[in-house]
């Protein structure tokens, strides 16, 4: 009997949390531990050193042997320069003062 109270327990917590997400929209900010397993419609992007504007696709596009834009041949190109396009060319950046 106990056991069968503590599923119907568990059961009307879950049904409350689904109706709960589904009557307001998660933008995916504020992440807590409450709102850990929500679903958002946010769309991301990743700024890094292989991807200065953070286009959408466009990581790892760094080609060490073709590329003349001195901040993909600063660092990594020597080590690199073997492998082509797609693979991790431009692990860091050197960012001076000023710039950005």
């Amino acid at each position: 009997m106990r056991i069968k109270s503590l599923i119907l327990a568990a059961l009307c917590m879950v049904t409350v949390g689904v109706y709960a997400q589904s009557n307001y929209p998660f933008n995916g900010l504020d992440m807590n531990m409450g709102n850990l397993s929500r679903l958002s419609d946010a769309k991301t992007r990743s700024i890094s050193p292989e991807n200065f504007t953070g286009e959408k696709g466009k990581g790892g596009m760094a080609d060490p042997v073709r590329d003349k834009d001195q901040r993909n041949v600063a660092n990594a190109h020597h080590a690199a320069k073997d492998l082509g396009k797609g693979w991790k060319v431009n692990p860091f950046i050197i960012v001076k003062p000023g710039e950005t």
